[in-house]
């Protein structure tokens, strides 16, 4: 019998937004720890919400997850996954098994009017390619913990960068 077929079918979160959101920031699929506290970038070890708000100049003192959408919204920033279902093997994205891609991204992208999709880590980007289709890409370095390839203030200059371009 094949591994994958014991494990459990995940679904991702629906797509995150405020009012007029102009920027879509595209991960792959949640953690285990996301999941479990049904939050994006839920993982206190993923630097996702340091980086946002760094970018942002917002204080970054443990915030709740209604803060963390307070400023996402505020900056008119949407978030979503390439993958809405799969069965994960653990926590990097090398465990993702029999993807099932959100295929409505595009309808989304237009409905809402976004002009500018970032990606978190190349493997997001991969998968979207894979899944669903070409896209001008702006692949941001991952905020994963296991992307140890860059320092942090690398990682915000990066993020920075592409945020704030207008």
């Amino acid at each position: 019998m094949n591994i994958t077929s014991e494990l459990p079918i995940c679904c991702a979160f629906p797509l995150l937004h405020g009012n007029d959101p102009h920027t879509l920031i595209l991960g792959t699929f949640p953690s285990p720890l996301s999941r479990e506290k049904e939050e994006y970038y839920g993982n206190p070890r993923n630097q996702f919400w340091k980086l946002i708000f760094g970018v942002f100049g917002e204080p970054f003192e443990n915030p709740g997850y209604g803060k963390k959408k307070s400023v996402l919204f505020a900056n008119k920033i949407a978030l979503c996954d390439v993958i809405i279902k799969c069965k994960p093997d653990g926590a990097l994205d090398s465990g993702i098994h029999d993807p099932v891609y959100n295929t409505k991204l595009p309808e989304f992208i237009a409905e809402l009017g976004i002009s500018k999709i970032l990606f978190n880590g190349n493997n997001a980007y991969q998968f979207y390619r894979r899944g669903i289709g070409e896209i001008e890409r702006c692949v941001l370095p991952s905020s994963s913990p296991a992307n140890a390839s860059k320092r942090f203030d690398e990682k915000l200059q990066l993020w920075q960068d592409a945020l704030l371009k207008k």
